[in-house]
């Protein structure tokens, strides 16, 4: 059975803006943004009055595409300096959650409003405590139990550069609670792309585990309860969508069994999504240059790696679509690449896709989330356009793409003149 999620594309959209704009380009649907979010708020909204989501800004950056999750109701789950500065553009409430932070970033974190600050290791503290001493502090717990699309996205567990070994956590409460903090939250991040929604109530419950634990020593109460993101998308056609309906009711269950038994009072949920809100919504548009048959057929397009990693780095499959492209053409073994000079800048490998000819349009799927956030200037090439496709089917340019002049620009005491 085909999942009819993963093989749709917003085929007249595409076909206005190839008639406009130079490939290769990424085009966002505004709708389908729109209705992401609403699938978080309205689901998770009916089992839990507070329910607090935040938007994985890692997952795409651009402030054109913040600015529509913000309007539809997210706070921002920041991990980065310029993370943390759109947010204070919008004036948008949020959490900090930093990887191994310099003492500057903390006090950044500090020192913006609606901030909550995540820390990640219990060293840290001290390294804040000489900074300041804020009135609420969440710790990042590793509840060693992890799950993700590929072995790069769990990050949990005894091999995870993340969180707080969840043996430890009481440890770095006491220590907070010592120091003068008075409000409390927990998170936990444990993988990305998991696609299995039991997993979501396993580590919940873990959590609650944890939570009790401290509670009971400590007597502290949780302001909020943050499970992390990793929901999952189906990149693959066979594969299905989560089950929102499902994690949420299981999530509601979780909770009054675990509050019902200790008398704790009800956190606020708080969740991370990134990849689910933005990877089917975006595509990245791409034309074919060249088709050389050799000891395979290569159908070499003027996209490449340095626009979307996620091939050339995990292996990873995203659907590949034909524009104009009737149901009944034959289809061959081909391999979609670009043109940087490393073997592995391949979209995808002896695949069968119809047939396809020079100056075809190709339209890679699922390249809303980690695609362009992920992009880079490897080979001296240029990152693309950007484009959103707004609700009323005008198109916004969101971002210019590089020239090559860009790429020296930064370079001290040397002027390039073309």
């Amino acid at each position: 059975m085909i999942n009819k999620k993963v093989t749709r594309f917003p085929e007249n959209a595409i076909q206005r803006s190839v008639e406009t704009f130079n490939t290769p380009f990424f085009l966002y649907e505004e709708e389908q943004i729109r209705s992401n979010c609403k699938q978080f708020t309205e689901t998770f909204g009916k089992y839990f009055e507070n329910f607090t989501p935040l938007y994985a800004v890692k997952a795409n950056s651009n402030p054109h595409v913040v600015s529509v999750i913000i309007d539809e109701g997210f706070g921002l789950d920041c991990s980065s300096p310029s993370e943390l500065m759109l947010a204070k553009h919008f004036n948008a409430f949020g959490m900090h959650t930093g990887n191994y932070l310099t003492s500057n970033e903390i006090k950044d974190v500090l020192n913006a409003e609606n901030m909550l600050l995540n820390l990640d290791d219990i060293s840290q503290i001290e390294v804040m405590k000489d900074i300041a001493v804020p009135e609420f502090i969440s710790f990042r717990i590793n509840p060693d139990i992890t799950k993700g699309g590929m072995e790069s996205l769990m990050f949990a567990g005894k091999d995870a550069k993340f969180g707080i070994p969840w043996q430890d956590a009481l440890q770095a409460y006491a220590r907070a609670k010592e120091l003068g903090v008075t409000k409390f939250g927990i998170h936990m991040m444990t993988g990305s792309n998991v696609l299995e929604e039991d997993y979501f109530i396993k580590i919940t419950q873990k959590l609650f585990q944890v939570m009790t634990l401290i509670n009971k020593e400590l007597g502290i109460e949780f302001e909020y309860m943050n499970i992390g993101g990793g929901f999952g998308v189906p990149y693959l056609p066979t594969e299905l969508n989560l089950d929102f309906e499902k994690i949420a009711f299981g999530l509601r269950k979780t909770f009054n069994e675990f509050l019902e038994r200790t008398g704790m009072q009800e956190p606020k949920l708080m969740v991370e999504p990134g990849r689910s809100i933005m990877a089917d919504a975006g595509f990245l548009i791409t034309n074919v240059q060249a088709i050389k048959n050799g000891y395979s057929k290569f159908v070499g397009v003027d996209a490449g790696m340095n626009d979307l990693p996620r091939p050339a780095i995990y292996n990873a499959y995203h659907h590949i679509s034909t524009l104009n492209q009737t149901e009944s053409t034959n289809t061959q073994n081909i391999s979609v690449v670009g043109r940087l000079c490393e073997n592995n800048d391949q979209f995808a490998k002896n695949r069968l896709l119809p047939e396809i000819e020079i100056g075809s349009t190709l339209i890679i799927h699922n390249a809303g989330a980690h695609a362009f956030a992920m992009g880079h200037n490897y080979n001296g090439r240029t990152r693309s356009d950007e484009y959103l496709v707004q609700t009323n089917n005008s198109f916004k340019h969101i971002r210019r793409a590089e020239t090559v002049t860009d790429l020296f620009k930064h370079i001290v005491d040397f002027d390039i003149n073309i």
